[in-house]
């Protein structure tokens, strides 16, 4: 379940899918060691700046505004703010990217972990939208591929013509008579299906999905407002469940499935994700296998902490959607059985406002669509949204 994986690196693409359908998470390692680290030392001043934030007095996190609904998002269900619950063993501060000029909402954030902090996560994002987007793209042009959503059959030569006469200025496809329309597609109607595939599955990833940015296509309808649909949280979790020196784990964020392509969650030093594996029908820890790889890696760097280099990918309902049900959304929940507070800082990669699902310009024909597909196609991406919440199920 362990890769390396980069947008120019190339990727096995059966591992992704077996991974992400079967075992509920695809873990990322952003260091390889002809590439450069800078990515991992931005994911490592963005745990700088976390841990900076929740090590601040409560009196300077009062100064941030509470959870509200983002203006300008154009989803009811979209949050930005500051939260405590089960008094403040669980706090929550939801970040979003303004398009018009990059600033990181709420602003007060800066105030608390300073510009270079709140550069480290507008960063940060970046790096992990961009490891999503093209997990979403490879998972979509699969599907699609499998589901023989772009084949269609071409003409062929038919073999009794092969020794008729040229005609002068015609090829043998302008000969009447001579084409023949197959039933069966050929090996190039394949080739061209798959190159469809994986070039609609890149316009859906530009076109759609939200990284934060402006979206400068001419060609689609859309109005997705000034601030991003894809959040960017700041979580810390605390297990104060009682003076035992031995704990025993227990479920502090319950389980549930996430409204995303996919939700990427940097791996942090304390684990305590944990994943439904449908292959084992099994809880499993992405964290601390990831550990595992770093400790075999036997990397002596100091430049970074180990988990610095590692992202857990898992995902969610939207995605679902686009594989055609091949990938469910993963059932992941929060637990613990230490005394030190668990930190995260996971991206919810989301759809843009105002973009409609059109199922024919990215997932291919109609005939070739599920249910859930054709149910979709034509909604705005956040009418999408919402009714997967659960106030609408």
């Amino acid at each position: 379940m362990l890769t390396s994986l980069h947008p120019d690196i190339s990727i096995a693409l059966l591992h992704v899918m077996d991974s992400l359908a079967n075992h509920g998470c695809l873990i990322v390692d952003l260091s390889n060691e002809d590439e450069s680290t800078d990515d991992v030392i931005t994911m490592s001043n963005m745990w700088d700046a976390t841990s900076n934030f929740f090590n601040k007095a409560d009196d300077e996190n009062a100064n941030l505004p509470p959870m509200q609904q983002a203006e300008g998002v154009g989803s009811s269900h979209a949050m930005v703010g500051f939260a405590s619950f089960k008094d403040g063993d669980n706090q929550f501060l939801e970040t979003r990217i303004r398009r018009s000029d990059g600033v990181l909402l709420p602003e007060e954030t800066s105030s608390i972990i300073g510009e270079d902090g709140v550069q480290s996560m507008i960063d940060a994002f970046s790096i992990m939208s961009d490891v999503g987007k093209d997990i979403v793209r490879i998972a979509t042009a699969a599907s699609s591929v499998e589901a023989d959503a772009f084949v269609t059959a071409g003409s062929v030569i038919s073999e009794d013509t092969v020794d008729s006469p040229s005609i002068a200025g015609l090829s043998f496809e302008d000969v009447s008579g001579v084409v023949e329309e197959s039933d069966e597609p050929s090996e190039e109607d394949i080739r061209r299906a798959k190159v469809l595939a994986s070039d609609a599955a890149v316009l859906l990833t530009e076109e759609i999905m939200d990284d934060g940015k402006p979206l400068l296509s001419e060609d689609i309808e859309h109005d997705e407002g000034d601030v991003s649909m894809s959040p960017h949280r700041m979580c810390r979790y605390s297990n104060n469940n009682g003076d035992n020196k031995k704990k025993a784990a227990s479920e502090i964020f319950g389980a549930h499935t996430d409204t995303s392509f996919v939700t990427i969650v940097p791996a942090a030093k304390v684990s305590g994700l944990e994943v439904f594996d449908e292959d084992s029908l099994q809880w499993y820890r992405p964290e601390l296998n990831a550990r595992k790889h770093s400790k075999r890696l036997g990397s002596k760097d100091d430049q970074f902490p180990w988990h610095a280099r590692y992202l857990v990918v898992m995902p969610g309902e939207l995605l679902q959607l686009t594989s055609r049900k091949n990938i469910p959304a993963v059932v992941h929940r929060v637990v613990s059985a230490t005394d030190a507070p668990r930190l995260s800082a996971p991206v919810l990669l989301r759809a843009r406002p105002g973009t409609k699902m059109d199922v024919e310009r990215y997932m291919g024909s109609l005939e070739t669509a599920d249910s859930l597909l054709l149910d979709s196609n034509g909604m705005k991406m956040e009418e999408i949204h919402d009714s997967l919440q659960p106030s609408s199920k």
